[in-house]
């Protein structure tokens, strides 16, 4: 039995990777010897204009990154165009030293392509 031709219609499901233009990032930077929450926002975009620099020459540089705000501890939610998220994090966990010579570890806490996706956090029930 032969089906009529309006009801013989195909479906497709599309997927879209990477659709969303921004990532937000939740980081977290610790600095030996200082106290986190004395971090401003300008001290904190240059360590990770710094990394991106030292690890990713000047076109990593250029990478542009948004520091939205400080949540204290040292903690920092991030924006940044999706399609630069890589070359961001190989950079933060490369980098080591300020360049006053002090160490320094960033470490990513979370990643959402939502900035709603970062207000909670399931493995610690915040």
């Amino acid at each position: 039995m032969r089906m009529p031709e309006a009801m013989s219609t195909t479906s497709y499901r599309t997927i879209s990777v990477n659709s969303q233009p921004y990532l937000y990032l939740r980081i977290q930077l610790t600095v030996e010897g200082e106290d986190a929450d004395k971090i401003t926002p300008v001290q904190f975009k240059f360590l990770i204009v710094q990394a991106l620099k030292e690890n990713m020459g000047e076109v990593g540089a250029a990478t542009p990154v948004d520091v939205l705000k400080l949540l204290g501890q040292g903690i920092a939610l991030l924006r940044m165009p999706n399609r630069n998220a890589e070359r961001l994090w190989a950079a933060l966990t490369l980098y080591g030293r300020t360049p006053s010579d002090k160490r320094c570890a960033f470490r990513v806490l979370q990643v959402s392509p939502f900035l709603m996706g970062l207000a909670f956090d399931s493995r610690e029930g915040r």
